[in-house]
């Protein structure tokens, strides 16, 4: 079961966003736990969570005091691992970033849908508007990939899904995808992207329309995955805030963005 979590920190001094790139979000990540709980989300060869950080990719450079930090899970047996080191020692912690000290100040849950949940609501519509808010691209041999293909996006998206729920989904969905869904229209930018100080990614933001040519079941399907991109993100780096989807599931909420 996904669960989209709100982690807020404050920082002892004031701090720029531009401290805060990928790199040091994971980082800030994984010193919240003790290595023993830090294995069950970095181990697995597909990783088991997504990070979103928007100030960051937006490239604010206000000042701030405090920050709220993203953390979608995909695996809900790990929960009770974050909940005990969140809730019960986060205070105990020593967080930093570039030297200054954070001080976690509150986790709240955002939703929660169970995979079940995600099957039965989904629609059989031919029409998929998606936001790209950050960095996306994609492995495709020795190479990164950065172009909206629907073929890359649903791969990548069942083989999340199916490393995560009970409910599989056959790849067989795939050669539908190959055969049927077509880039409809996108409004798109390549943006390169410093994730340290030494390394950088580069990858497509903005906005994807996905046109399936037939009235199939096989929509209801792509449907659900979309809607577990946005807890799991789409792509390379999701760990670090890279590759962040939001569905857009209305004619007219695609017109008011």
């Amino acid at each position: 079961m996904p669960v989209k979590l709100a982690v807020r920190f404050k920082a002892s001094e004031p701090i720029s966003p531009a401290m805060l790139r990928p790199k040091a979000i994971h980082g800030i990540f994984f010193s919240m736990f003790s290595e023993e709980t830090g294995r069950h989300f970095h181990s697995p060869v597909t990783k088991p969570f997504s990070l979103f950080y928007p100030a960051f990719f937006k490239g604010s450079r206000e000042t701030i005091n405090s920050f709220t930090l993203e953390v979608n899970l995909l695996n809900l047996s790990l929960f009770p691992f974050l909940s005990r080191e969140l809730l019960i020692k986060g205070k105990e912690k020593t967080l930093s970033v570039e030297g200054v000290k954070l001080e976690l100040a509150s986790v709240k849950t955002i939703s929660t849908l169970t995979f079940e949940d995600i099957l039965e609501d989904s629609h059989m519509s031919q029409d998929f508007i998606l936001d790209f808010l950050t960095p996306t691209s994609f492995k495709k041999g020795n190479y990164d990939f950065i172009l909206p293909d629907p073929y890359l996006i649903f791969k990548n998206l069942i083989r999340r899904w199916n490393a995560f729920s009970p409910q599989k989904i056959d790849y067989k969905v795939l050669q539908y995808v190959k055969e049927n869904v077509v880039v409809s229209g996108c409004w798109i930018r390549s943006q390169k992207t410093q994730i340290s100080q030494s390394a950088k990614i580069t990858g497509f933001c903005g906005r994807v329309f996905l046109y399936a040519v037939k009235s199939s079941d096989e929509n209801k399907v792509l449907n659900s995955l979309l809607k577990f991109a946005e807890f799991s993100g789409v792509g390379r780096k999701t760990t670090m805030g890279f590759g962040k989807v939001r569905l857009v599931r209305k004619a007219e909420d695609a017109e008011e963005a």
